[in-house]
């Protein structure tokens, strides 16, 4: 039932698969729809590890150096086991923050869009990774929409005291810029880490490349696309 997806990982995982096989051991046969043979501690252990990834494209440039790049740091995610999910904000109806102010007392946004089903994810997702290239120094409208959005989050965690995903979630920032210049991505940073910090997931990394007008140019970069492999492993095997 695992499959390659669950061998190979050590560390945390190898830690989860011996306490499966201490509690369940050797026996409890049950038989999947077509009435082969699982184990228990089979089906433990690949719900026990799975871990979940979120990834929000926040391009508003289809197939652009933003998105090849988080291709690759998926493809390094599932080659670990984790189950991944793409959604790609330009695709969203999502409506700027009007500053109503009726979140400030429920924690809940009035505005009905996409935005609905969109926090329930960034609520449950163990992996957040936000790519979004350099629009003036800062995040472009696509995912400065999602991130203001996330307002009545924010009241919900520090205002009124609510608790949600808990446990250790990691949140991922990936960028490019075409200039080259010592604050280049300053501005988008803060930005994601407020973010990140708002839907309670740590600041895990971020692969960050400058003098990028366009795909060719990352994809003529030395290691960017080994990088990106690379990290989107490592998020998953750390």
């Amino acid at each position: 039932m695992c499959g390659d997806r669950t061998r190979g990982t050590g560390g945390e995982t190898a830690g989860c698969k011996k306490s499966v096989e201490n509690v369940v051991g050797n026996f409890g046969i049950i038989k999947n729809w077509q009435g082969n043979p699982l184990r228990v501690k089979e089906v433990l252990w690949c719900t026990l590890t799975k871990k979940t990834v979120l990834a929000l494209a926040g391009s508003p440039v289809k197939g652009g150096s933003t998105d090849i790049l988080l291709d690759q740091v998926l493809r390094g995610a599932r080659m670990k086991g984790a189950s991944v999910e793409k959604i790609y904000l330009r695709e969203l109806e999502i409506t700027p923050c009007n500053s109503c102010g009726k979140c400030e007392k429920t924690g809940e946004c009035p505005i009905n869009d996409d935005m609905k089903w969109l926090y329930k994810k960034l609520l449950k997702s163990h992996v957040i990774i936000l790519t979004s290239p350099i629009y003036f120094m800062g995040l472009p409208a696509q995912s400065k929409s999602m991130v203001d959005r996330c307002q009545a989050i924010w009241v919900r965690r520090f205002k009124l005291k609510k608790k949600f995903g808990e446990g250790d979630r990691k949140g991922f920032f990936i960028s490019v810029g075409g200039m080259e210049r010592p604050h280049l991505f300053k501005g988008a940073v803060a930005t994601v880490k407020a973010f990140f910090t708002t839907i309670g997931v740590r600041y895990a990394g971020d692969l960050l490349f400058s003098k990028v007008e366009d795909k060719e140019d990352i994809m003529r970069h030395p290691t960017a696309i080994k990088d990106a492999l690379e990290a989107g492993a490592k998020l998953i095997s750390d």
